[in-house]
């Protein structure tokens, strides 16, 4: 039979258990080179075998196969056949319908050239233009979204909707942006709910917050959480370090309830502020949308001129290639603007592939303290606890490890370490942004939560610009 000749999706799925049933179960011995080849390969595999899922069950949905089989919804069919909960079933059924409704997109992620986040992101942002786009439109979008999806991740699509606008209906764009945002906006506070399920011992909860009101709870949870962790640190209690992301944040909301009547946290001991980056350019203009709040979710007209007015957010108007105009500052003392333009420039940590928030980050010294090093804006980069201890140098220069250096353009750069091997070109983390094609380029827009960092710093002064 000629290897290449077209079988059916049954065949396929039939064969592949067939391989799996084959596997071997000893790999004692494999390589680690060997080891990350076969991950990567087995990702692979786990995602086109996961898009074909989908698909396959959004035509068994379209062409109501349970019912006619079965007697019930695709959803309680899934349910009884495989270990699924309610919830997980109906999510299934949802997420296959996305992709029978762009089939486009299906056959991407079908043929490996969409990873099943890019599909959610896709699908999510199509959906949203929907009703402002024509039958032809939508067909064009999806494919813009395709194309797109060749360089940009998941979070990144999520917020192409601007560049989608821009190439389909370019005469309208703009407008049709604004009408979306404020659309997006309204939508949130109609869907705004908190519901909570007694369940033993314990509640349960749930809901959905606009995403504006979302981020500055957000940075209050992070400030919480930070200043715990430090008091752990003071105190060694080694013990808690054993506490996962969701039980500090959960102690962090504890914390958050039991100080509630007392005082909210300040500057240097966990403080919490939301920053708005605000395109100085646009600003000037008198542009309907100028500023972006979240992981680089742009704000509508109307949302941009209440945060303005919100003495808990911090705008910083930035200019070309995104240098920092003006930082504003809830408080005089100097180390808060320092560490709010780290923010501003670094977005959270700035390792490579981590991009962790900024208020679970620490300020760095390129070079150290002890060697000279200055606390000023050119010495200094955000990054995680975790990659802090692979660039932290050691004093007699003992390790070979990763080193951090600000490039010309003023933005910080990672060197890998020599046993990564003979190319040891600068990386850097590939920055949250804007909406892709949405800002001038060089312009990195974003709002990036916030904590007091403690510490005695040199004074950073910023250019004050009137607007």
């Amino acid at each position: 039979m000629d290897a290449r000749a077209s079988i059916t999706a049954g065949e396929a799925l039939t064969e592949v258990l067939r391989l799996f049933d084959r596997i071997e179960s000893g790999r004692a011995g494999v390589d680690a080179a060997t080891r990350l080849e076969w991950v990567r390969l087995a990702r692979v595999v786990h995602q086109r075998s996961g898009a074909l899922a989908a698909v396959l069950t959004g035509e068994a949905d379209r062409a109501q196969a349970s019912e006619r089989v079965a007697g019930t919804p695709l959803a309680s069919w899934l349910g009884r056949g495989e270990t699924l909960s309610r919830r997980e079933a109906s999510g299934a059924v949802a997420q296959a319908k996305a992709l029978v409704t762009h089939p486009e997109v299906g056959q991407a992620a079908v043929d490996g050239r969409l990873g099943a986040g890019q599909v959610r992101s896709i699908t999510r942002v199509l959906d949203g233009l929907a009703p402002q786009l024509d039958a032809a439109q939508q067909t064009a979008a999806e494919q813009v979204m395709i194309g797109l999806a060749g360089h940009l991740d998941a979070e990144q699509l999520a917020r192409a909707a601007g560049t989608v606008l821009a190439q389909v209906v370019p005469a309208s764009a703009e407008e049709l942006r604004e009408t979306r945002l404020q659309r997006e906006h309204e939508a949130a506070w109609r869907d705004r709910s908190l519901r909570f399920h007694f369940e033993g011992a314990s509640v349960l909860f749930d809901g959905s917050l606009p995403r504006l009101e979302a981020e500055t709870w957000l940075a209050q949870l992070d400030a919480h959480a930070e200043a715990a962790r430090r008091t752990r640190l003071e105190h060694r209690e080694a013990a808690s370090d054993f506490a996962t992301p969701e039980q500090r944040r959960a102690d962090a909301f504890i914390a958050m309830l039991s100080a509630v009547d007392k005082a909210k946290p300040v500057a240097g001991v966990g403080g919490a502020r939301v920053i708005v980056k605000l395109d100085y350019q646009r600003l000037a203009e008198g542009a309907a949308e100028a500023g972006v709040v979240g992981d680089g979710q742009p704000l509508s007209a109307g949302e941009l001129r209440r945060v303005c007015c919100d003495a808990e957010v911090i705008p910083a108007v930035l200019g070309a290639a995104s240098e920092v105009l003006d930082v504003g500052r809830a408080h005089r003392l100097v180390t808060p603007v320092i560490r709010t333009a780290l923010i501003v420039r670094d977005e959270g940590c700035a390792f490579p592939g981590c991009g962790l928030q900024p208020a679970l980050c620490e300020a760095h010294h390129i070079v150290p303290w002890w060697a000279g090093g200055m606390t000023a804006l050119p010495n200094l980069v955000l990054l995680c606890h975790t990659h802090h201890g692979l660039v932290e140098p050691a004093k007699f220069g003992l390790r070979d490890q990763w080193q951090v250096e600000i490039a010309d353009d003023g933005l910080p750069q990672f060197i890998p370490p020599r046993r990564a091997g003979p190319d040891r070109r600068p990386l850097r983390r590939q920055p949250a942004g804007p909406e892709p094609g949405s800002r001038e380029p060089g312009s990195r827009e974003c709002v990036s939560r916030e904590r007091g960092d403690p510490g005695t710093m040199d004074p950073w002064r910023s250019a004050s610009v009137q607007t």
